[in-house]
Order: C-alpha cells, then sequence, then structure tokens
C-alpha cells in the first residue's frame, strides 16, 4: 500500500523514468523553468515513494547536488505544489509530507509510528449531498483520512 515503484496516471502506470519525462513536461507546460536543481528535484520526486518531508527530499537531493541550499529545495517544492505537480498531506504536530502519489485516494495514518497509507475507495461513497451549512460554497475535492494502528503496531 505505502509506495509501489511506480506510478498511476490516467490508468497507465509509470515507471520513475516516465514519471521524471512527465513531470519535466508538466513543468514547461506551467512555465516552470527546467534548471539543474529543479530538474535534480524532479528525478528525485520520480523515484520517491511514500510521503517524504522537505528534509527527506533536501536529503535526497543533496545526495545528487552537494551545493544545493536547503531555501532553494524548499523553494522548488512549493512552486511544484502552488502548480500543482504534487501535493501537501499536513497533520497536527507533524512535519509537513508531500504528496507524490497523483492518483485520487485517500489515507491511513497509523497514530503510534506516523506511518501513511494510500487508500483507495470507490469515488461514488464518497458524492454525498451538499452539506449542510455549506450549500454557497464550491467544494472542489473530498478528503478522507483513517487513523489508528497499523498491522505492525498492533
Amino acid at each position: 500500500m505505502s509506495g509501489a515503484g511506480s506510478t498511476a496516471i490516467l490508468g497507465e502506470v509509470m515507471n520513475p523514468e516516465e514519471r521524471h519525462r512527465h513531470l519535466r513536461a508538466s513543468c514547461v507546460e506551467q512555465g516552470l523553468r527546467l534548471t539543474p536543481q529543479r530538474d535534480v528535484l524532479l528525478r528525485v520526486l520520480s523515484q520517491t515513494t511514500g510521503h517524504p518531508t522537505a528534509e527527506a527530499l533536501i536529503q535526497k537531493v543533496r545526495a545528487v547536488l552537494p551545493s544545493v541550499s536547503q531555501a532553494t529545495v524548499y523553494r522548488n517544492v512549493q512552486e511544484l505544489v502552488r502548480a500543482g505537480l504534487i501535493g501537501t498531506l499536513e497533520r497536527a504536530g507533524g512535519a509537513v509530507q508531500f504528496e507524490i502519489n497523483p492518483d485520487t485516494h485517500h489515507h491511513f495514518i497509523c497514530r503510534r509510528c506516523g506511518e501513511v497509507w494510500d487508500v483507495y475507495l470507490d469515488e461514488a461513497q464518497l458524492q454525498p449531498h451538499q452539506p449542510a451549512g455549506l450549500t454557497d460554497f464550491q467544494i472542489d475535492r473530498r478528503e478522507v483520512q483513517f487513523h489508528g494502528l497499523c498491522a505492525s503496531c498492533r
């Protein structure tokens, strides 16, 4: 569940190299320059599974490009988030984690070890009527988080 080595986009499974090409093309479409630092970050993201923190991404980028500054990686990650190429997973009391998986999915978070798993639900079950009190609002997406103990921590 947590992190397979490939990513599905539009029903097709991409390997890390295809994912890297897809991320590069998406940057160009969004008007983001492909600097050497951003390209290394895109390659790291394409090879990453799970939900890495900014610190984990900085370490992986620095393993390839030791001179890159922390600020450069943070800025590039935020630009990718703003462009919609990656998402964020924010939890109270925890570091922001980045969502690499572009498929529609939800999360299970273990309250003991903190590990996060992607969970796929039938989207038809998540399309209730407009919630009371939000009739004048536009809902762009729905998120479900399950919290409990994973199999290893039980």
